[in-house]
């Protein structure tokens, strides 16, 4: 078990990964979960998990033969949450400081949407829960947010529902509307300041901020 307040990596099964963020935020991780196949990733890159979770259907045995040291917590296949998500709720019974999420996007878009939605489905006010991509960051706003720092980078923003006396700060482009519906979106927008500020007083959106190098 982790302290109080540190890192945990979650490596799904997804298509949408870099190797070298791989490597780096499970290098500086204080506890590897493998949901399910995404052991197979891990194995890719000689990392040792702490723990493998899922019903492990579409992990083979001899792969799970080479980590015969390695604590694994099995579900039956029919189950009411998928891999990833138990995954999330079992890393958020540790009480981390942040999760993130890789490889947990790609081939399959209803995958790669659930994911998302696992952000504001397991949102904890004290646990920043994040997912990493091959060039992007995707995060949760439901309250005032501030970036600092990147100006000049790329983002999205997308609502999920209704949003209430919305207003940004140092973004190229602006809506033209305080309340938002759940199908307006900002798109391709860019950070022109060196602080974004992002108001709300009701509702959810997560931020897509892409890379540096990525435009």
């Amino acid at each position: 078990m982790i302290k109080s307040g540190q890192k945990i990596v979650i490596v799904g099964n997804g298509e949408d990964w870099q190797r070298e963020k791989v490597l780096s935020y499970c290098q500086r991780a204080d506890f590897i979960i493998a949901a399910d196949n995404g052991l197979s990733l891990l194995h890719k890159l000689d990392i040792v998990p702490d723990l493998i979770m899922g019903d492990l259907d579409s992990v083979s045995t001899n792969l799970l033969e080479q980590f015969d040291r390695t604590p694994i917590e099995k579900f039956s296949a029919k189950k009411d949450y998928s891999d990833l998500e138990l995954s999330i709720k079992k890393a958020i019974s540790m009480n981390p400081r942040e999760i993130i999420l890789l490889a947990v996007t790609g081939t399959y878009f209803d995958h790669s949407y659930a994911a998302i939605i696992n952000l504001f489905r397991n949102d904890k006010s004290d646990i920043e829960l994040k997912i990493v991509t091959s060039n992007s960051l995707i995060f949760p706003i439901k309250k005032k947010t501030t970036l600092r720092n990147l100006k000049g980078r790329r983002f999205s923003l997308f609502p999920l529902g209704s949003i209430k006396n919305f207003s940004m700060k140092g973004a190229q482009y602006q809506f033209c509307q305080n309340n938002l519906k759940f199908t307006d979106y900002s798109l391709s927008n860019v950070i022109i300041a060196d602080e974004l500020e992002i108001n709300l007083d009701e509702g959810m959106l997560f931020c897509v901020l892409f890379d540096k190098s990525f435009s």
